[in-house]
């Protein structure tokens, strides 16, 4: 949930956000959302339970090597655990690839990252990303 940490830029760029995602809305809440009060969110959760957005967007799904015998895969986590963060457990399908994308104002995809392994992009490139859509 780095980008609601950073809500406050994201407001600042009159952008909004929108998280998607495939499983039942109460493993959501038990799981990526725990500890936040949903009504606080500042951006829509919605739920795609056929991933048909997932498909239109061209997400893949990893290989079970991608995953298990990456160690670049480790070495994200072992980082996040040392930074103090909290290690949400995994949905009901963890080698469903999400990623992210920034729409322009006018439409056009100003920015598309899907996801290759554990490697979202940092909040600051989509950030960056979101201020030149609007510049342009």
């Amino acid at each position: 949930m780095k980008v609601r940490d950073r809500w406050e830029r994201w407001e600042a760029l009159d952008a909004a956000a929108l998280f998607v995602v495939f499983d039942d809305p109460d493993l959501i809440r038990r799981t990526m959302l725990d500890g936040i009060d949903p009504e606080a969110l500042p951006f829509p959760v919605l739920v795609d339970r056929d991933r048909r957005t997932y498909d239109a967007w061209g997400l893949a799904r990893a290989r079970r090597r991608d995953i298990w015998l990456d160690p670049n895969v480790y070495k994200v986590y072992w980082r996040l655990l040392r930074a103090g963060d909290k290690l949400r457990p995994g949905g009901t399908d963890v080698y469903q690839l999400g990623g992210d994308f920034v729409i322009a104002p006018d439409g056009a995809i100003a920015y598309a990252r899907p996801q290759q392994r554990d490697d979202r992009p940092p909040v600051g490139e989509l950030l960056n990303a979101a201020k030149a859509s609007r510049s342009s």
